[in-house]
């Protein structure tokens, strides 16, 4: 009985602690729609009104104002959300794997020209390149092409809103 009774009350001390901690949210919507969702303690990029650029950990959200490294501005000063950087990406293969495709080239082209499927050594070079180096092509253009949209313009489209949770303390009145 005392270990059950011990064991239900830290259960609930420990729900009561966890209850108290509730986030606040930033959404990015568009139509009423959420785009984007950001919490305390995420990192984003904003480009303000007087074309400032702002990159930081979102610190608290409250009344329509967000704090992002000790500053504290409101999310009407926003001009722009930016989602990410450009990073340059590598090429999708190395040296060594490219010598590799390239023999498998020479090797199928004599492959197709001994087994008679084309008539000249030209065309099974081309059906060869095309099967060997034509996905690592592909998918390093797919790389270096940008589909997905980067920022966000705030204002027409795109607005900012701040979700938050924030109670504040109760004030007891002392009676006489």
């Amino acid at each position: 009985m005392k270990q059950s009774f011990l064991l239900l009350l830290l259960f609930c001390l420990f729900c009561t602690g966890y209850a108290d901690a509730q986030q606040s949210f930033l959404f990015l919507k568009k139509k009423g729609h959420k785009k984007r969702i950001w919490t305390e303690g995420d990192v984003i990029r904003l480009r303000l009104v007087n074309d400032d650029l702002l990159e930081g950990r979102i610190l608290l959200l409250r009344n329509d104002s967000i704090y992002i490294n000790d500053l504290a501005f409101r999310t009407e000063d926003v001009k722009q959300v930016i989602v990410k950087r450009k990073e340059k990406k590598p090429f999708p293969i190395s040296g060594l794997q490219a010598l590799y495709i390239a023999g498998g080239v020479g090797l199928s082209t004599v492959g197709m020209k001994t087994a008679g499927w084309t008539e000249s050594y030209g065309r099974a070079l081309w059906y060869s390149s095309i099967i060997g180096f034509g996905p690592v092509l592909l998918s390093a253009a797919v790389q270096h092409m940008n589909l997905r949209r980067t920022h966000f313009n705030v204002g027409k489209k795109f607005r900012l809103q701040v979700l938050d949770f924030y109670l504040p303390p109760q004030q007891h009145n002392k009676a006489f």
